[in-house]
């Protein structure tokens, strides 16, 4: 064979092997831009089975499994939670607050199946631990149901379901989830709540109908949402309530990804009109009397230089926002300790049981 064969052939071999590199890197790239493009979606599933002092739900767990597989199997990211205390229920609800947050825009699912109690109108979610003695034990070992809603309402750029799949504990009346319709405002979260039968067996007929809508390669919020209101009507969930989202249409699978803004246009430039003629000064109005300044801050110091009356004041004011239901001694036990961990939560403070004199300052003069 002559060397121009020889070169001849080689040339066309290295064409082919620059076309087939050039052909993956373009799928690569495409890939890559259309990963790209779709909203992170996570969520967290937590399942409440197992109860120190109240009978098991082995429909939570059943039910949990139906919800986590039909989440993977669309693309979320799904972190577990199982029989999980006071703290580890907050410190799971602020990670998915978190999560959601630091990729915008995003999709997220929050789905609670477990006991629920009703107390002086407002919804509990009760950890694992929970030991209700009295009515009012509620507030220092309970997790207010709005709280979760609230949580994921305050991330911008956010969008998903808060399905809450609430059982009574025995002897209890209601788990209050039907009042959550009256007491959230839509936004961009659905908010679906059932109340169940422990006596049944299988999974919840919330968990059945999500792993209903959850399929096709796009499911848009407001689709999920009527879906799983015909699928629960029809269940025999006569009690379950729905918030619809509210805001700019959404899609938890599939969708294309929000548009851009349009630019704005600029209006073409108006000729001045003249300056209207000054008018006549008006005589000078008597100046209204100063309004009354307001009581000067009460300013605390952080615990360990807290005096007895220090302490028995912020037991009191605890008590008055309703986060604390137990003695006013000036002793800061666990019922205290939990006390202030629920405030620290509601100022997105961390949440270690001890007040800073900034925390203290803030508590105090919050109800003057």
């Amino acid at each position: 064979m002559s060397d121009s064969c020889r070169q001849a052939g080689g040339l066309r071999l290295m064409r082919a092997c620059l076309v087939t590199i050039l052909l993956g890197f373009a799928g690569l790239c495409w890939n890559t831009s259309s990963a790209q493009s779709q909203p992170l979606r996570t969520a967290l599933v937590i399942s409440n089975g197992q109860y120190a002092n109240l009978p098991p739900l082995p429909r939570c767990t059943a039910s949990a499994a139906v919800v986590r597989d039909a989440l993977r199997g669309k693309g979320f990211e799904v972190v577990e939670r199982s029989d999980v205390r006071r703290g580890e229920f907050d410190a799971a609800i602020g990670a998915l607050a978190k999560r959601t947050a630091a990729s915008p825009p995003s999709v997220a699912v929050l789905y609670y199946c477990g006991y629920a109690l009703e107390f002086n109108g407002r919804s509990f979610l009760l950890p694992a631990a929970a030991n209700i003695t009295r009515d009012n034990d509620v507030l220092t070992q309970g997790l207010i149901s709005k709280s979760l809603v609230d949580s994921l309402a305050r991330v911008g750029d956010s969008t998903g379901v808060v399905l809450l799949d609430g059982f009574a504990p025995p002897d209890a009346p209601a788990t209050g989830l039907a009042r959550l319709a009256e007491q959230i405002k839509p936004g961009s979260f659905a908010v679906i709540g059932a109340n169940n039968d422990t006596a049944a067996q299988g999974p919840t007929a919330a968990a059945r109908a999500l792993r209903g809508q959850m399929t096709g390669d796009e499911v848009s919020l407001e689709k999920f949402v009527g879906g799983m209101r015909r699928e629960l009507t029809k269940g025999g969930a006569g009690t379950a309530f729905f918030v619809a989202a509210t805001g700019r249409p959404s899609f938890l699978v599939g969708g294309k990804p929000p548009p851009a803004p349009a630019a704005p246009v600029q209006p073409p430039p108006v000729a001045a009109a003249p300056p209207p003629p000054a008018p006549t000064p008006a005589p000078a109005a008597p100046a209204p009397p100063a309004a009354p300044a307001p009581p000067p801050q009460q300013v605390m110091v952080d615990e360990d230089r807290m005096s007895d009356q220090d302490r028995r004041q912020v037991q009191v004011v605890l008590a008055t926002l309703g986060y604390y239901s137990g003695r006013i001694d000036a002793t800061f036990g666990p019922e205290t300790r939990a006390a202030i961990r629920r405030y620290q939560f509601e100022i997105k403070a961390e949440m270690t049981g001890r007040l800073t004199a900034e925390q203290a300052t803030k508590l105090v003069n919050s109800v003057r």
